[in-house]
C-alpha cells in the first residue's frame, strides 16, 4: 500500500525512538477529555506538524463537513477534517514524542490505520498510548476515573499504583480499537487509557478529565512536562460546576446520588430527563470563551 499519497508530508523528522501519543475527536472523546489533553501537550511543548493525513479516502463530507471561516482580511478559508501529526524533541529523555491529533475517519478505517502504523514504522517508535474518553454515571466531584488496557502483561502492576482499572470490555468499538489491532503488527508496546466523564456536563470540553489522562500518559511514558496552566483551568472548571449546581437543587440532589453510587460501586438507574435538563442548564451557563464542543460529539 503507497502510503504517501495520503500524506501532504514530504520529509519526516529525525526522533529518537518516539513515544506516540493519539487522540481523536468524535465517538472515542466524550467532553473532548482526549482531544483536550493532548492539545494541551502541543501547545506547552510548541510541538511542530510535519504532517497530515489528506481526508479526501477517510471521510464522508455530507456528514463531516467541512468548516468555512473569514480570515482578519476578510478571506474566506476552507477548513477540512484534520489528522495531524506534531513532533517533539526533548534532549534529556530517552525519547522524542510524536502527537497523533485528529478526528475518527467514517470510512476505511484500515487503510486508514495503516497510514498511522507506516508512520511510525518510518519513525521507528517505540509504543503507542492513546487517549479516550467515554461517559459514565459518575459524580464531577472524585478523582476522574481511568481505565485503560495494554499490551504489556507487567503493566497490571503499574495500573494498580496509578490508580487505573483494567478495562474488560466487550462490544462496538472507534477507530482507537482499530488502531490498536493495527499496531499489534509491529510487536511494540501499545497501551489505551479511557477517562470517565460525567454524563450531566459531557456538553463542556472537560479539563479536570484531561488533567487526569495527562498525569497518568506523564507517568506510562517517564515524561516531565508542568501541568500548572491545566491544572488552574481544572479547578476553574470544577468551581464553575459546583456554582452553577448551588442554583439547581434537583441537580445537586442527583450529584449526591452519584457520589453515594460512586463511593458503594453499586450502580443505581439514572434518571434521564433530569439529566437533559442539567446538561441544558450547564450549557447555559458556559463561559464565553469556553471552547465549543466538537461537532463530532
Amino acid at each position: 500500500m503507497d502510503t504517501d499519497r495520503f500524506l501532504d508530508s514530504s520529509e519526516l523528522p529525525e526522533l529518537r525512538r518516539p513515544v506516540m501519543l493519539a487522540a481523536f475527536a468524535g465517538w472515542n472523546d466524550a467532553g473532548q477529555a482526549a482531544t483536550f489533553a493532548l492539545s494541551a501537550l502541543r501547545t506547552l511543548w510548541s510541538a511542530k506538524r510535519f504532517a497530515g493525513i489528506d481526508p479526501e479516502e477517510f471521510f464522508d463530507f455530507t456528514e463531516s463537513r467541512p468548516m468555512i471561516s473569514l480570515t482578519p482580511q476578510g478571506h474566506r478559508s476552507l477548513e477540512w477534517p484534520l489528522n495531524e501529526f506534531y513532533a517533539h524533541q526533548i534532549p534529556d529523555a530517552e525519547n522524542d514524542v510524536v502527537l497523533l491529533i485528529g478526528t475518527e475517519p467514517q470510512l476505511k478505517w484500515r487503510s486508514f490505520c495503516t497510514v498511522v502504523r507506516r508512520i511510525a514504522e518510518q519513525l521507528d517508535a517505540s509504543c503507542l498510548l492513546t487517549l479516550g474518553a467515554l461517559l459514565a454515571d459518575v459524580p464531577h466531584t472524585v478523582d476522574p476515573r481511568v481505565t485503560g488496557f495494554s499490551t504489556v502483561p507487567s503493566a497490571a502492576a503499574e495500573f494498580k499504583t496509578l490508580g487505573i482499572t483494567t478495562s474488560s470490555y466487550e462490544g462496538p468499538t472507534g477507530i482507537l480499537g482499530v488502531l490498536h489491532d493495527s499496531w499489534r503488527q509491529l510487536d511494540r508496546p501499545g497501551v489505551s487509557l479511557w477517562g470517565n466523564v460525567p454524563h450531566y456536563i459531557s456538553a463542556s470540553p472537560n479539563p479536570h478529565v484531561a488533567l487526569s489522562l495527562l498525569r497518568r500518559t506523564l507517568a506510562i511514558t517517564r515524561l516531565e512536562v508542568p501541568l500548572d496552566t491545566l491544572e488552574t483551568r481544572a479547578t476553574a472548571f470544577q468551581a464553575q460546576i459546583d456554582e452553577a449546581l448551588s442554583e439547581n437543587p434537583d441537580a445537586m440532589e442527583y450529584v449526591q446520588q452519584l457520589e453515594k453510587q460512586f463511593a458503594s460501586e453499586h450502580p443505581t438507574a439514572t434518571a434521564p430527563e433530569l439529566i437533559e435538563e442539567l446538561e441544558k442548564y450547564l450549557r447555559s451557563r458556559r463561559p464565553p470563551d469556553e471552547p465549543k464542543p466538537s461537532r463530532e460529539d
